[in-house]
């Protein structure tokens, strides 16, 4: 069973075995992502995709899917107009509560599922120290910063190691998601930006990388097909994860 907690009455959850629940916990973002996607580019392809996985997966035990926090860490883009970023300290915070809560229930597991590279290092640094301090099993899918799109490589031009910002895979996805919030028109080649990010250098702004445009990959090479199998693979994705949690 996958179901909005939102969407249930309270003794309906006190009546749940606590061994067979898992909190499902989205984040995302509010951050730019380029001309030609929406501020919220993280936030709805999690929504889209985690929805598309609940509806095939085959579950046995309760899944609880908690509302998004719509913010994440997103300082690297505080130069340009709409981005709202969370400190690191306070996104740690927020989850923190979420497994006080738990704990005070008797639910011990919880499912992360993280659509921003921004807040992938925050959950890592902090998953032992959460596990040890309120004893809920953390399991995180992390779809940035991590092999998430390893196999989806065959699917695009452009590198993984150049798909940083608001590129191809994130255009392609929202133009066959989301196509009224794609501005085509803004996704063309001299806008295009590529570049490496360096390990020794983990602080990288995107004003310096990216002046005035934001975008940090080959917006221009998005269509709707490609769209198309990248949402398919993630909705298969994450029915794979959710099923592989079910079975712990």
């Amino acid at each position: 069973m996958y179901r909005k907690i939102n969407e249930l009455t309270w003794d309906t959850v006190a009546s749940l075995d606590p061994e067979s629940v898992f909190y499902v916990l989205p984040v995302g973002s509010l951050e730019q992502h380029g001309r030609a996607l929406p501020l919220g580019t993280d936030d709805l392809i999690l929504t889209s995709s985690l929805e598309a996985a609940a509806g095939r997966a085959r579950l046995q035990n309760c899944f609880l899917q908690l509302p998004n926090i719509h913010y994440g860490n997103s300082y690297e883009h505080m130069d340009f107009a709409g981005t709202v970023t969370l400190g690191c300290g306070l996104l740690a915070k927020m989850v923190e509560s979420v497994m006080e809560s738990m704990n005070r229930h008797g639910f011990r597991r919880l499912i992360v599922i993280n659509s921003h590279g921004g807040n992938t290092a925050v959950f890592q640094a902090y998953a032992q120290e959460w596990e040890q301090k309120f004893g809920v099993r953390m399991y995180t899918v992390n779809f940035f910063g991590s092999e998430f799109f390893k196999d989806a490589q065959p699917m695009l031009q452009t590198s993984l190691e150049n798909e940083i910002h608001g590129g191809e895979l994130e255009a392609s996805y929202i133009s066959y998601a989301y196509p009224e919030l794609f501005h085509k028109e803004m996704a063309v080649p001299e806008r295009d930006v590529t570049v490496s990010l360096k390990e020794y250098h983990p602080g990288w702004l995107t004003r310096d990388l990216s002046p005035d445009n934001g975008l940090l990959g080959m917006a221009s090479r998005a269509d709707t097909g490609k769209g198309e199998k990248l949402y398919e693979y993630m909705a298969e994705k994450l029915k794979n994860y959710l099923e592989l949690f079910d079975r712990m």
